[in-house]
């Protein structure tokens, strides 16, 4: 029972999705990388941010377009110098698996307790060198 709702759970967050990404853009060959401070669902969906507390938790959302096949995604964190050219840090990396019933999204959660400019990044396993999608987010 609790595996029937949490697939519906997952069904609604992929129509609110789709709803959003029909509303927002002309076509959904892009893909997209979505912060918020609370769970994605069809009531936080609208409610997007990209700056945070430290130690709060930053939910996000990767969407990947549906032209790539992979079942696994390659997200990294970066974090940027004092001053945008002086280079970045990697903080977090991490290498998921895509299910089946979420194939072209991927939702989580981390936390950060350093304030600083942070750009979260998107690859395909399959193609490990070009970028899916790139989003800033911030620690203040």
């Amino acid at each position: 029972m609790k595996i029937i709702i949490k697939s519906l759970n997952m069904l609604l967050l992929l129509i609110a999705f789709t709803l959003v990404m029909i509303f927002t853009s002309a076509c959904n060959k892009q893909a997209y990388i979505l912060f918020n401070k609370y769970p994605f669902s069809e009531e936080t969906m609208s409610a997007t941010t990209n700056v945070f507390k430290p130690g709060e938790k930053i939910y996000y959302l990767v969407t990947t377009p549906k032209t790539v096949k992979t079942k696994r995604l390659l997200l990294q964190v970066m974090k940027m110098g004092k001053h945008e050219r002086l280079g970045y840090e990697t903080v977090w990396g991490k290498q998921v698996k895509v299910r089946d019933e979420q194939v072209y999204y991927y939702t989580d959660y981390f936390v950060f307790n350093e304030a600083g400019a942070y750009e979260m990044r998107a690859y395909s396993k399959d193609e490990p060198t070009k970028l899916l999608t790139a989003n800033y987010f911030y620690i203040k």
